[in-house]
């Protein structure tokens, strides 16, 4: 049986208080997706709230490479228990060290006033699909069709670097599911496509990513406006603001089909040029 991305989110209770334990997954090079850490410790936060509060911020700190061939261990610290809103810390370890830390904040929905930027105008996805626009490399989140990403940056697809290329990216996303999913579950599949393609923003005006830079995620953060159906096409609007010091500052805007902002999140990832050799 296929497993599905919300089953590959999903922790199991282990021995001892708030303790949880989820399976590892390989993703090449990289070894254990970064998005994979946020989907998972934020299953474990979550199982120690109250429903039908939901998260609506995480800010995680990647501390290691994961092993792909070795169980997630999640602990979760109660920082906070408030009949609206409730702080969780959660420290993901594999063979006795911390790989990955998150906190996240949870709380009960509510109305309120409203505004948000426009959603930029793109094709539509089946647009776009019809044009058979590739891109250069399968992202993490896309492996096992986990999720389906269609490039709406026609500079990201050339082959080869162009100089002073825009530090930016557009791309559709969605993730297929045989059954309507829950608020959670839906914010397990935002927390794992989230980390995707962000680093690859700073890297684009200077090179290709993993050809003349080395890149990983250091540290994330997302926040989560409303609800939204992850099973239909969003829009991910991203850009990098800065690069200095072997690292490129990323942020990100997820929008629904309707335009409504989803989700905004901001990261710090590393930028390293590879030694040339010869």
């Amino acid at each position: 049986m296929v497993r599905t991305l919300v089953d590959w989110m999903s922790v199991k209770a282990a021995e001892g208080p708030d303790t949880f334990v989820g399976d590892a997954d390989a993703y090449g090079v990289i070894g254990v997706y970064g998005g994979h850490f946020l989907g998972q410790a934020l299953a474990a936060g979550l199982a120690t709230v109250v429903e039908p509060k939901l998260a609506h911020s995480l800010h995680g700190y990647f501390l290691r490479p994961g092993d792909p061939d070795a169980p997630i261990r999640y602990q979760v610290v109660r920082l906070r228990e408030g009949r609206g809103s409730d702080v969780r810390a959660v420290t993901a370890s594999q063979h006795g060290q911390p790989v990955f830390q998150m906190s996240a904040s949870f709380k009960l929905s509510e109305a309120g006033d409203e505004h948000q930027p426009e959603m930029p105008g793109v094709e539509h996805p089946d647009v776009l699909r019809g044009r058979e626009h590739a891109m250069p490399f399968s992202p993490p989140p896309a492996k096992e069709n986990r999720t389906e990403m269609i490039l709406a940056s026609e500079h990201f697809m050339q082959p080869e670097f162009v100089p002073g290329r825009e530090a930016a990216l557009r791309m559709w996303i969605r993730s297929p599911a045989d059954r309507p999913l829950t608020d959670r579950e839906s914010q397990l599949v935002l927390a794992y496509l989230s980390d995707g393609t962000l680093m690859f923003n700073s890297v684009i005006p200077h090179g290709l990513p993993f050809q003349s830079h080395r890149l990983t995620s250091i540290d994330h953060a997302a926040w989560f406006h409303r609800a939204c159906n992850v099973t239909d096409w969003m829009l991910f609007d991203q850009r990098s603001s800065a690069a200095a010091d072997g690292r490129g500052m990323n942020h990100g805007s997820l929008y629904d089909r309707d335009g409504r902002l989803v989700m905004t999140l901001a990261q710090e990832s590393m930028l390293r040029r590879i030694p040339q050799t010869g």
